[in-house]
């Protein structure tokens, strides 16, 4: 299969087709993909680590019981993949911890199997590293459309308190985007498994007390944007996780803040409703059950 990516230059082949990095003295780059039932997106997501012109890396794959063609991708590629695990486990976080707990190498990140990285991150992640007192990289990123589109440039940003917090007004720092050491995942604890979307958030403000970090403002991954995603599919799971992720690392100003304004956007959802509800005709609402 020939896959073109945006954001790669040239069509992409489950051969690798680019020069690679020596890896005498370079750092191991450990990947974790968490995946589940995403088949459509996964060869494309294996192909933008197997084309990275760096060698020294290695896959995880954490596949949490899928049931479509996951498994004929899985051994498709086999010969790149370091660690395969697959059965049912308790979500995403589970599945992240779970492949962590496997990995060797000195640099981590994970990224989701609808996701991908761009060309030469891992070189420009693994230099920057090796000269430089730093335990996390926050690059920039893109977003895209399932069909990769162009949809929005996230730029980088320090991983600090404040610019975190920034998350609830449509600035982000882009979790695909993110590397860092094997050191800082175990001296922040992980992933928090009772999150289903918001980990990532969680794991910022941990990150942020503990880490030297080094913005990288050039695009190192591509995240997909759809109806289908989580994020849009479980809304309401997203202002529960929000409320707990602020209060859990003690920024209660900011929760107090997003529950007033959850509070005046149902006000205004409940006027807008009489306003409607007044509007339509007896009849029709004794048929709707609503009088």
């Amino acid at each position: 299969m020939s896959v073109h990516l945006y954001g790669w230059p040239y069509t992409l082949d489950y051969l690798p087709i680019t020069t690679k990095t020596s890896t005498m003295s370079t750092p191991k780059i450990s990947i974790i993909i968490p995946t589940l039932n995403q088949s459509e997106t996964l060869e494309h997501t294996l192909l933008s680590i197997i084309n990275q012109d760096y060698d020294n890396f290695e896959i995880i794959l954490v596949d949490g019981g899928s049931t479509d063609k996951t498994p004929t991708i899985v051994e498709k590629y086999m010969n790149w993949i370091a660690y395969y695990i697959s059965g049912k486990d308790t979500g995403q976080s589970n599945a992240i911890n779970l492949g962590f707990a496997q990995a060797s190498g000195n640099i981590y990140a994970w990224i989701n199997s609808d996701d991908y990285y761009l060309p030469h991150a891992f070189s420009r992640v693994a230099k920057i590293f090796i000269h430089n007192n730093i335990n996390l990289i926050i690059g920039a990123g893109d977003v895209v459309s399932k069909d990769c589109k162009f949809l929005k440039h996230i730029k980088s940003m320090m991983m600090n308190r404040e610019n975190i917090k920034k998350w609830s007004k449509g600035e982000w720092i882009m979790q695909q985007s993110c590397f860092w050491s094997s050191e800082l995942w175990r001296d922040a604890g992980g992933v928090d498994e009772s999150l289903r979307l918001l980990m990532d958030l969680d794991l910022w403000f941990r990150f942020s007390k503990l880490a030297s970090s080094y913005t990288l403002n050039e695009p190192l991954a591509a995240m997909r944007y759809y109806p289908e995603i989580k994020t849009v599919c479980l809304k309401d799971y997203v202002k529960a996780e929000t409320a707990y992720v602020l209060a859990k690392n003690g920024e209660l100003d900011e929760l107090k803040q997003f529950v007033t304004n959850l509070d005046l956007a149902n006000k205004k959802l409940s006027r807008d409703y009489e306003q409607l509800k007044n509007a339509l005709p007896t009849r029709l609402l004794r048929r709707l059950n609503i009088k």
